[in-house]
């Protein structure tokens, strides 16, 4: 990676917070920016202090790894989160929370070795989709340029180009969106409106605040109360179209929608 990475540790554990430390210890791809053992001291940080990736403990004296997230939602910053925890039951809430990863203590050097990988990855993709964004993208992978018929996203240490033909529907989480191929989905963290403006609007339209599909997947649609429509696409999927969408959808239909 030409930048390295920004890490933030927050563990109420002086060990596990060593653990992390000497694990990135010689990795010249990250730097530890500073360390907490609690959400209060995560607040008194320099502003300036905004890290790429957060190891966040999920329960600590006084309030939990949840509630920096907010915290960082007020400073409106969003850096990826790997939750380091010995609690396995909060793993549901850490995923829909956007977390790359949720290691479970104690793990071994091989598992944390995996998340990093994976985050990397994620932030990688992030860094190439920005420059793409700005109009420079680097000059040694041209081919990363974003292209109306592929989306780069990363998964497990990869970077993949998945073809925007294969796609069938595209929903928000989070911070995150799902991308559904055949019986595959992928997680890319960007946000539901930037995706909808680089694929742009010749196959893809936006159904619901939350959801884009791709029209040629549609074989169905089903009136429903107040305006909204359910649509069916080819693999039996159904999400609905909004009211409030209604008119996108339009130029790709033959006739009128039903009133």
């Amino acid at each position: 990676m030409t930048q390295p990475l920004s890490i933030l540790i927050v563990d109420d554990e002086p060990i596990a917070r060593n653990r992390i430390r000497k694990l990135v210890a010689g990795d010249p791809d990250v730097r530890i920016v500073w360390e907490c053992a609690s959400v209060a001291q995560c607040e008194r940080l320099d502003a300036g202090i905004v890290p790429d990736l957060v190891f966040l403990d999920v329960r600590m004296p006084e309030r939990g790894g949840f509630e920096l997230l907010k915290y960082f939602d007020v400073r409106g910053i969003h850096p990826l989160i790997i939750f380091v925890t010995a609690h396995a039951k909060y793993a549901v809430d850490a995923y829909a929370a956007g977390a790359v990863d949720y290691l479970l203590k104690p793990f071994d050097d091989e598992r944390f070795a995996k998340a990093m990988v994976r985050g990397k990855a994620t932030i990688s993709v992030g860094r190439l989709l920005d420059a793409a964004k700005s109009g420079d993208p680097p000059v040694t992978t041209p081919e990363l340029r974003p292209l109306l018929d592929r989306l780069l996203v990363s998964e497990r240490g990869r970077i993949l180009f998945v073809p925007t033909r294969d796609i069938e529907l595209i929903q928000a989480a989070g911070k995150q969106v799902k991308i559904f191929v055949s019986d595959h989905c992928y997680l890319a963290r960007q946000s539901l409106r930037n995706v909808e403006a680089r694929l742009g609007s010749k196959r893809f339209v936006r159904v619901h605040r939350s959801t884009i599909i791709n029209v040629n997947q549609i074989v169905e649609l089903h009136p429903l109360p107040h305006g909204d429509c359910e649509v069916v696409l080819k693999r039996g999927k159904r999400v609905t179209l909004s009211r409030r969408f209604r008119s996108s959808l339009h130029p790709f239909l033959v006739g009128s929608l039903p009133s």
